[in-house]
């Protein structure tokens, strides 16, 4: 069995698309501002793998996702958006086209807009939260505090691609912390 890779250690690894950026903090911490951007791993696509990774917001309205099976990226993130998936870190569930709050499909652990979150398990603002993704084939399923939040079957982009960290917005400011990935 191989070791996981340890991604966030290695910046060089890492390219960023579209405004903002992210911002190394003590102790392997990073942190999103500006946007909307993607902090992307150009160094090598996956197909099946393990992610797991901690993260946590300042501001109930932070709003951030983990990116995965995206294409590679240019300038602009939207490719990522398009054709990859998002694990949606939004504990308010803000769907932006109905401007309503609470939505499944765009709650904190759904694939956005894909699969929505069963349940609502993400700790308070300041507390770290635990995602593991796992995309085996067409099935992407997602717990976040040991909790299945999520689960998309016959999932139908990208089978292979990057992944990412998404700044989402000015004023958003989430961390991110022990990235780790496990190739299936």
């Amino acid at each position: 069995m191989r070791a996981p890779q340890l991604l966030l250690s290695n910046p060089d690894g890492w390219r960023m698309a579209g405004p903002g950026g992210f911002r190394r903090l003590p102790n392997g911490i990073i942190e999103s501002y500006g946007g909307p951007g993607l902090f992307w791993y150009a160094q090598e696509a996956f197909g099946d793998f393990v992610l797991s990774i901690e993260w946590r917001i300042a501001l109930p309205e932070d709003n951030s996702g983990v990116f995965l099976r995206a294409p590679p990226l240019k300038d602009d993130p939207q490719p990522a958006i398009e054709r990859g998936y998002e694990v949606q870190i939004d504990d308010r569930g803000l769907d932006p086209a109905a401007q309503v709050f609470g939505s499944a499909l765009h709650l904190t652990g759904a694939i956005y807009e894909q699969a929505p979150a069963v349940r609502r398990c993400s700790r308070a603002v300041a507390h770290w939260n635990y995602f593991e993704i796992n995309a085996s084939g067409p099935t992407i399923s997602v717990r976040l505090n040991g909790e299945q939040v999520s689960l998309l079957e016959n999932a139908s982009r990208e089978p292979r691609g990057h992944i990412g960290l998404q700044n989402h917005h000015e004023g958003s400011a989430v961390q991110f912390r022990n990235l780790r990935l496990l190739p299936g």
